[in-house]
């Protein structure tokens, strides 16, 4: 079963073990990078859970009813087993039913064809061409 687990003093440390598969590191800042960004950045971070271990990690921002999503890692060794489905499908559900929260969004390396494939298999669409190698994309409303 995988869980969206905020994050706090007691946890936060089990996020740090959390590594990427070494071509999708350039894509991605370390989690402790995110963690001290959503300090200063309006962040909220969530660590995910699957089996009751720490395996990923989520974060996102509401920015005057515009939700974010900034980060979403999974560790290597859990990818493609639908974790971050799972875990993406959860805050999404969150994110709809919060009245501030009028339109969903994230970004991803234009070259980032896994992040591509993932975001669209939910339900985002780029809003525009690529912007400074940067492709913004919105949820689409059912």
């Amino acid at each position: 079963m995988v869980r969206l687990v905020p994050l706090d003093r007691y946890n936060w440390e089990l996020c740090l073990n959390i590594r990427l598969l070494p071509e999708q590191e350039r894509f991605v800042p370390p989690v402790l990078y995110s963690l001290a960004q959503s300090r200063f950045e309006n962040l909220i971070p969530f660590g995910i859970e699957y089996e009751e271990e720490m395996v990923g990690f989520l974060m996102y921002g509401n920015f005057s009813g515009l939700c974010w999503i900034n980060r979403i890692i999974v560790d290597a060794a859990y990818q493609r087993q639908g974790i971050g489905q799972a875990a993406m499908r959860e805050l999404l559900i969150q994110l709809q039913v919060r009245k501030g929260c009028k339109e969903i969004r994230t970004s991803y390396a234009a070259g980032n064809l896994g992040a591509a494939e993932f975001f669209a298999g939910l339900g985002f669409e780029p809003m525009a061409a690529a912007l400074e190698d940067e492709v913004v994309a919105v949820l689409k409303q059912k």
